[in-house]
């Protein structure tokens, strides 16, 4: 299943790989039950709704209001929140830019406050650099697989 940009999955199929690509400064946020198979994948743009000055039709485009979506989502979906498992990917530094537009940084600034705020432990952190990322969470395990340029794919 593809997950696009400012957009969020969840599945409760035990198969299903979900799977978004070239995270650059961009998130992708997973969280996965193992004892019941249910994963979930966000694939955020920006860190904080507010900043634009309107509410926004797309949740998912933002982590302040995507992420504690995906948790809604996935705890309707039957997921055991103490067994929720959560990995974060992304928020890289594609381009040089000054403060105001590091993205990626803001993105991962951001993340530490909010899994935080939401009671959500991160096991992994596989954020930052200069390059983009593709992920595929496994369902049936909760692996992810992690691919970028001119690297040999890994699993986190």
């Amino acid at each position: 299943m593809v997950i696009g940009v400012a957009d969020m999955k969840v599945s409760s199929e035990p198969e299903e790989v979900l799977v978004t690509y070239a995270l650059g400064s961009c998130l992708g946020i997973t969280l996965h039950d193992p004892g019941k198979c249910i994963g979930g994948l966000l694939h955020l743009m920006l860190p904080d709704s507010k900043s634009h000055g309107r509410s926004s039709p797309r949740p998912a485009m933002f982590l302040d209001t995507g992420l504690p979506l995906l948790l809604e989502t996935m705890l309707d979906a039957g997921a055991d929140r103490h067994a929720l498992r959560c990995k974060v990917f992304g928020g890289a530094q594609l381009l040089s830019a000054d403060n105001f537009f590091r993205i990626g940084a803001q993105n991962i600034d951001a993340c530490y406050k909010v899994t935080a705020a939401l009671g959500l432990r991160v096991q992994v952190w596989e954020v930052s650099g200069r390059v983009n990322r593709t992920i595929r969470l496994f369902n049936r395990t909760g692996e992810v697989h992690v691919r970028v340029p001119a690297r040999p794919e890994f699993v986190r």
